[in-house]
């Protein structure tokens, strides 16, 4: 908790996040494995961390909804505020993570939460397939990852495919300038010199404006 630790701040990084990710991910699917779908309790899972972060939240949960064949139910909890289902662009997760409840200092006085709870639905290792459930989304792990060549996301399925080999048998893709162009021939690349001077004439054009605003009002005051 960097309120009671700020060291955090400068002692973690990114692979520091993503460890604790991937940890957490096999963590789960190891509880998951232990619990029987067939208990008397219901067979559920709750998945809490003392962590507002989406690496350690959000997107362990839907990890474990495309490798496992659990769901999310409501936590039970009156407040708090409801998991990220999309976050900036970056992320898109299972509609059913609005079931998760977050927690922040600033708003409900106490350390920063997430809470997730699962129930399994069978003792299969075998998570739905996309035909069995309409609800599988894409999640983006990072916004400028991209798949290997003649790699296919399988949460993408048959439409991915189709588009991919019409692409291939089109010789790829084609570059920006054959795509658009119309755009790229009205496009007129400026040089630093050419980019200087036009800013330096807006300048004086509104240093002018300025000067001319201000001597009217010191006229007007001379003639009252």
């Amino acid at each position: 908790v960097i309120s009671k630790d700020e060291s955090v701040k400068t002692s973690k990084d990114l692979t520091d996040i993503r460890n604790s990710s991937n940890l957490q991910k096999e963590l789960l699917l190891s509880a998951i494995d232990m619990v029987d779908a067939n208990s008397k309790s219901g067979g559920y899972i709750v998945y809490s961390t003392c962590s507002i972060m989406i690496h350690e939240n959000e997107a362990v949960i839907d990890y474990a909804l495309k490798k496992r064949n659990v769901k999310l139910v409501p936590c039970g909890l009156d407040f708090g505020r409801p998991g990220f289902v999309r976050f900036r662009g970056q992320f898109r997760f299972h509609p059913s993570l609005e079931k998760t409840r977050r927690f922040y200092p600033h708003v409900h006085n106490m350390d920063g939460f997430f809470v997730a709870k699962l129930k399994k639905m069978s003792n299969s290792m075998a998570a739905p397939t996309v035909t069995e459930t309409s609800e599988v989304v894409e999640q983006i792990s990072e916004p400028t990852a991209s798949h290997d060549e003649g790699e296919v996301p399988q949460h993408l399925g048959k439409e991915y495919t189709a588009k991919k080999n019409a692409s291939l048998k089109n010789n790829g893709p084609k570059d920006e300038k054959e795509n658009n162009p119309k755009r790229t021939k009205d496009r007129k690349r400026l040089n630093r010199e050419e980019v200087v001077k036009s800013r330096e004439e807006k300048r004086e054009a509104l240093r002018e404006a300025y000067r001319a605003q201000k001597a009217g009002r010191k006229k007007g005051g001379s003639v009252e």
